[in-house]
């Protein structure tokens, strides 16, 4: 049940003398479990809402609407999405690999598919049983987000280390065949599910195409902090060069873009990210499928709107290991509308997760510290570095602690265009 916080002044429910504090049981007689049972029956025309009053009675009002009208109240907190925990114990899981000390949220290891649907997180399916995947039928939660990772039972078994891993590809079918469109992941473990098996649950997974709208390959993360229970190993140059040739051959097979490569692939192998125009609708950026691409064209249409300045200064650039040589090649772009700035790039080696650990996102304030040595009085580094919607990195430094560890301002790039803003405004 969830309790009426607030009521809209032109509310269909206020007009029912419903009132602040009383609560909703459910709809059409099935209990209320979360938010998402609001917003679906707040979409319908017609449905019947179970009340119980503030003075202890309960209530049925039959609800008849236009498609632009709202119940119009505001539920208290209890209906909000509290994440499911994840059951697997994947030997790859990077929540297992965190050291010891970082704030609390980071080692909440979420597995929720209502998460996957509103936030686009990857998910596995083995905790969706029959309620839930009727649940995601019923409500339409397209698109998910899932982590398939194999196909083989043997290696499912080995990388998950939960047998309800199993029934992952039947959960998939099943909601393919209802209509929900996927987008899917393999974290690929070199000696695991590389190579045949690769091309096995490439296979199997289109299949069921076009619901099963991409698959993404990205590398294991290793960091100095993980067990040792199954042994796992870096993707190499070799390794990266033998997935994307592969994954380019099936592309070639089935006629289309199906599967990519993450950027990190390519910076291993040491050659440049496919064109623009080969990523499509850029449905899996968010896990680091053509973000290099995205800022690289973005930073060359950008200076289209420049004028070449004679401005002199000097910038600091923060980035990680792996894309220095794209940020590299941006600055030289920029300098060709400002010949007179000077860029520092700052590459950080990870020590504080380990140095196999290359990408920005995962860079903490005491890395740059101990690393920025006289700094220029203005650095950048990519939102990226920050917690969501917040100032604090990894390790919990602010950008203002950062700043005053350094001395120096610190400016915050949200991508290729407002890199390009920064650079222009600094004096």
């Amino acid at each position: 049940m969830a309790k009426i916080v607030g009521i809209d002044d032109n509310s269909i429910l206020l007009e029912m003398g419903v009132e602040i504090g009383d609560e909703i049981l459910g709809f059409n007689g099935e209990p209320m479990e979360d938010i998402l049972d609001y917003d679906y029956y707040d979409g319908q025309n017609e449905f019947t809402i179970n009340m119980l009053s503030k003075q202890g009675d309960k209530v049925d009002l039959e609800i008849e609407k236009l498609d632009t009208e709202t119940m119009g109240v505001t539920l208290d907190d209890s209906v909000c999405l509290t994440p499911i925990h994840c059951k697997n114990k994947c030997a790859f899981c990077f929540v297992d690999q965190l050291p010891k000390g970082l704030r609390d949220t980071l080692y909440v290891k979420d597995d929720d598919y209502r998460l996957s649907f509103v936030c686009g997180n990857f998910v596995t399916l083995t905790n969706v049983y029959e309620h839930e995947l009727q649940r995601i039928v019923k409500y339409h939660l397209s698109p998910l987000y899932i982590s398939i990772h194999a196909i083989s039972e043997d290696i499912l078994i080995k990388l998950l280390r939960n047998p309800e891993s199993l029934k992952t590809q039947q959960k998939i079918k099943f909601l393919a065949e209802n209509g929900i469109k996927m987008h899917t992941q393999i974290v690929m473990c070199k000696g695991y599910n590389d190579g045949e098996e690769l091309q096995r649950t490439m296979n199997a997974l289109y299949m069921l195409y076009p619901q099963v709208a991409t698959l993404a390959v990205v590398p294991v993360g290793l960091t100095e902090y993980r067990d040792e229970v199954t042994k796992l190993a870096q993707i190499d140059k070799e390794t990266a060069l033998a997935t994307i040739k592969q994954i380019d051959e099936f592309n070639k097979h089935v006629g289309h873009t199906f599967a990519y490569c993450s950027d990190e692939f390519y910076v291993k192998a040491g050659i440049e990210v496919p064109n623009y125009e080969y990523y499509g609708e850029f449905d899996q950026i968010e896990n680091g499928i053509g973000l290099c691409r995205v800022f690289m064209d973005g930073i060359k249409e950008g200076l289209k709107k420049v004028e070449k300045s004679d401005k002199k200064a000097t910038i600091g650039l923060i980035t990680g290991q792996s894309f220095k040589g794209y940020l590299k090649k941006a600055v030289e772009m920029i300098n060709e509308k400002y010949p007179n700035v000077e860029f520092k790039i700052y590459d950080i080696i990870n020590n504080f997760f380990g140095k196999t650990i290359t990408v920005a996102g995962l860079i903490t304030g005491k890395d740059i510290v101990d690393q920025v040595k006289d700094p220029p009085k203005d650095i950048i580094i990519p939102a990226t570095m920050l917690r969501e919607f917040t100032d604090t990195m990894l390790d919990g430094m602010s950008v203002k602690e950062l700043e005053k560890k350094l001395g120096t301002k610190v400016h915050v790039n949200h991508g290729p265009e407002d890199l390009i803003r920064i650079v222009g405004d600094i004096k």
